[in-house]
């Protein structure tokens, strides 16, 4: 899968953590990250999560910001589901 290193946390219910998404520089701007996060965004929801963090790279910002993740003061991004 072009989408290495995926992972997620889920520490209560209705909150997850997202970290180490990466994608081969060779695949990149193909739509594998938007397709791994739309997924597990998806299977977070089917399971009652409520909240999502992550921290986002610059170059992988805006693709969050498309997906609903707004800046938090710390420097986090979250989505409330």
């Amino acid at each position: 899968m072009p989408c290495q290193g995926t992972r997620a946390r889920q520490d209560r219910p209705d909150r997850a953590y997202v970290f180490s998404v990466a994608t081969d520089p060779d695949l990149r701007r193909r739509g594998y990250s938007r397709a791994c996060m739309e997924a597990l965004l998806d299977w977070f929801r089917e399971r009652g999560v409520r909240k999502v963090d992550l921290r986002a790279s610059a170059d992988g910002e805006p693709l969050y910001t498309s997906l609903g993740f707004v800046r938090t003061p710390d420097p986090a991004m979250r989505l409330t589901l």
